[in-house]
Order: structure tokens, then sequence, then C-alpha cells
């Protein structure tokens, strides 16, 4: 089968023809027909700092949707024809705490494409211990791929705690501040404002497609004065949430001084440096930061509802659609942002 490996530790990656996956007693075997490019998987592609910890070589990838095509023969929890997603994390299944039912102390827990073979292959390996989840019927697979950065997206808008009338700004227009944009739409929020910079063109024209109450170019406008001036008519001076989805450092501090006293920030974006605050004003103005990372089982179904719903649109998002063999062109297409999210169809 052809697949998306990661083989040396530099930048770069290779699409290689290699073995099916054998399904023993505790697996599952999917044939992935749409995978998801993640800006983690560009970091992998990239090869950034904090990545050193993948055993290479690595089949990479981990949002993904397909078929049940095999199953081993402990496996009842799925069937042949399921149309899936799963967790990328997952139990070994075969460690002594696994065998037990005791699967939370799992010894040689993976995740797939960081420390197992992932979804960007024809077909992928799961472990019946997997959180494995079977797709609405009226959501296709090009729109399940993506519960994965969905859930990200509505466990970080959990943890605001948004109530309906409040008001938030997103700061990067990638796939999940797009996500993060139509979840806080769908929690009640009043007005939502989305910054990007000139290379996030095609991007912020979709977050204004997307329902985005007001666009701006953090390099022509600013966006701590926009903030102020969005917020005026509410007596308020400031944000009540900024959620960080862009992953540049210089953005803490530019959205604490976008939320209003009390006001909350949500740091979901990944950081290759740390950032520098003014620990004063977010003492004396009660304001707080709050780190969003992963989700759960619960938010992951809830996912997978807002997509039945139509509460969450996919398509706008997905701006280019290619097959595995021009997975190369498909990390460019993201690292340049003319992409908002591309998929691998197989």
């Amino acid at each position: 089968m052809k697949a998306v490996v990661k083989t040396k530790r530099e930048p770069g990656i290779e699409v290689l023809d290699v073995e099916v996956p054998e399904v023993r007693d505790t697996d599952v075997l999917v044939k992935v027909r749409a995978g998801s490019l993640c800006g983690s998987d560009v970091h992998i592609y990239e090869w950034t700092p904090n990545y050193e910890f993948l055993p290479l070589p690595i089949i990479i990838g981990h949002e993904f949707s397909g078929e049940v095509v095999e199953v081993g023969s402990k496996v009842s929890t799925v069937a042949v024809g399921d149309r899936v997603t799963a967790m990328p994390g997952m139990a070994c299944s075969r460690c002594s705490f696994c065998q037990i039912g005791k699967s939370e102390f799992c010894t040689g827990r993976l995740s797939l494409g960081m420390s197992a073979n992932g979804a960007f292959a024809e077909y992928v390996r799961l472990t019946a211990a997997a959180s494995i989840f079977k797709i609405p019927e009226n959501v296709d697979y090009e729109t399940s791929a993506l519960s994965e950065p969905l859930s990200v997206a509505l466990h970080a808008v959990d943890l605001s705690n948004i109530k309906a009338g409040q008001t938030a700004a997103i700061l990067g227009p990638g796939p999940i501040g797009l996500l993060t944009l139509q979840v806080l739409k769908a929690a009640g929020a009043a007005a939502v404002m989305v910054a990007g910079t000139g290379a996030d063109g095609r991007r912020l024209e979709i977050a204004r497609e997307l329902g985005a109450d007001v666009i701006i170019d953090v390099e022509k406008e600013d966006p701590v004065s926009k903030a102020r001036e969005m917020t005026r008519a509410y007596s308020s001076a400031g944000l009540d949430f900024v959620f960080e989805a862009s992953g540049n450092p210089r953005s803490i501090p530019q959205a604490l001084s976008m939320v209003r006293a009390r006001g909350t920030v949500i740091a979901i974006g990944i950081h290759p440096a740390n950032a520098e605050i003014q620990t004063t004003e977010l003492v004396r103005r009660s304001k707080s930061i709050i780190g969003a990372y992963a989700y759960d089982q619960e938010t992951w179904l809830r996912s997978l509802v807002l997509m039945a719903s139509g509460k969450v649109r996919i398509e706008p998002m997905v701006t280019h659609r290619l097959p595995i063999l021009e997975a190369k062109d498909g990390f460019e297409l993201a690292i340049s942002k003319e992409a908002a999210k591309v998929l691998f169809i197989l």
C-alpha cells in the first residue's frame, strides 16, 4: 500500500510502498477514505523542535475517516463495513494492564502518527482499546475526517464557559481557528473577530463566509484597538475572550491586551518559543490564561453531533483535495497558507 512516511530527522517526507498492517486478535483494520492534514503534521514535515521523540521511520497522520475492513477475533466494538473515525491515542491492548481491563493504566500507550503508524496510508491499524466512533449516516468521509480538530476547538470553547451574548476574538484563521469560530457562534457569541496576517487572505475570506462578524489583517490594523472599538457598544473596554490559535508567541501578550478586566485568554496554538507577558496587568485586572489541549470521548461525540446537525460546516474549509501520491504538494500548500485545509483522498 502507499503511505506517507517520515524517514529522516530533517525536513521532508516520502511516499512509499509498505506492507498492509497485519491484523492481530485485538486489532481493527480500517480502509482510509480521507486523511486531513494537521498543523502538527506540518511541524513533522518541517522537522521543527519537539518532535525528536518520533521513532523513525513512521507513517504520519492522525486525522482520518474510513471503513472497517477486518477485525480481530477478540474485537466486538465494531464490525466490517462500519464507517468510522477514531481518537489518535490508543491503549496497546497487549500489556498486563490492558489484559485485565485497566487500559487507563496502559504502559504501552500508542499515538497514531507519533508513536504508532498513522493514517496517511491506504490502511491504518487500530487497537481494540482505541476510542472508535461510528460516523452518522448524514455525515460523509471528508467531513468526519475533521472530527479530531473540531474536538480540539470544542474543548477550548468548553473551557471558556462562554455565555450567549458575550464577545470573542480568534487570533489565527487556520483550521482550528475556523472551527473555533463556528463553535463560538453555535454557543451564542454575540460578536466574533477573526484576525490574521496578509498571508491569510484566503483563510480570512472563509472566516467571513463562516460567520465572523469582524475580520482584520493585523499587518494593517491594530487588533487591540479594534477589540475596544468592537466592544464599545457593550460598555466594555475589551473582549470577554480571546482564543489564541496562531502558535505565534507574540499573540499571547496581544491577546491579554484585547480582553477586558476579568477577561480570559484561551491558548490553543503550540508555540515554538515562550511568550513574554505583562504580569502586573494580568494581576491588577484579574485576567486569566487557560491552556486548551486535546479532548475526551464525550467531546468527540458532540463534535459528530455538530457535524450531523449542520451547526459546523466543513466543506468551506477544505480548499484542496489531493491523492496521497501528491502529499508533498499538500504540505507545501499548507505551509504557504494557500490552503485552509488539505485532504488526502484515498
